[in-house]
C-alpha cells in the first residue's frame, strides 16, 4: 500500500515577484519623492538676495496688474480668509497687517518694488518671512487663485485703502 506524498513544490519562484514588486514600489516611491523635491524646489525656491532685481516678478506683475480691479480686492482677502491673519492675527504676531502695507513692501525686500514684493510674498510666501512673524500663510495661493484674482488682490493691497 503507498501513500502519498504531497509534493514539495519550490517558493523560490513567490520570493522572486514579491521581490520584484517590492523593489518597484521603492523605486515609484523614490521617483515620486524627488519629483515633489524638485517641484518644491521650482514653485517655491527662494531667488537669493544676491538675484534679486528692481524687475524681478515684474514682467509677471505688471501683466497681473493690467486688468486688476483694487476694488474687488477686498472682498477676495474675505473670501479667501487672508482678514483671519492679517487683520486679527496681527495683533497677535501671526502676520503683518494690511494697514499700511504698500509703504511697508515697498522696504521690506529690496530692491524688489511693493507690487513685486507682494506678489512674492503672496505666491511664494516661505521666500521671506518678516521677523516677528511665524511664516504660517497657506503655500497654494499661487495655484488657488485665478490670475485675476491675484492682480485685485495686489492692486487693493497697493492702495491706501487697504486695511
Amino acid at each position: 500500500m503507498s501513500v502519498l506524498q504531497p509534493q514539495h513544490t519550490p517558493h523560490w519562484p513567490l520570493y522572486l515577484v514579491a521581490a520584484l514588486l517590492i523593489i518597484t514600489l521603492l523605486a515609484f516611491g523614490a521617483l515620486f519623492v524627488a519629483d515633489s523635491v524638485n517641484y518644491q524646489e521650482t514653485v517655491h525656491g527662494d531667488i537669493p538676495a544676491e538675484a534679486l532685481t528692481e524687475q524681478s516678478y515684474m514682467d509677471r506683475v505688471d501683466m497681473l496688474l493690467a486688468r486688476a480691479d483694487p476694488t474687488r480686492g477686498d472682498e477676495l482677502l474675505a473670501r479667501f480668509d487672508c482678514v483671519a491673519c492679517h487683520r486679527a492675527g496681527a495683533v497677535n504676531g501671526v502676520a503683518p497687517a494690511f494697514s499700511g502695507i504698500a509703504a511697508r513692501a515697498a522696504e521690506r525686500r529690496p530692491p524688489l518694488s511693493a507690487a513685486a514684493y507682494l506678489y512674492e510674498s503672496i505666491t511664494r510666501p516661505q521666500a521671506h518671512i518678516v521677523e516677528g512673524f511665524v511664516g504660517a500663510m497657506p503655500q497654494d495661493y499661487a495655484a488657488r487663485l485665478t490670475d485675476q484674482q491675484l492682480g485685485d488682490i495686489i492692486a487693493y493691497l497697493l492702495t491706501a485703502d487697504a486695511h
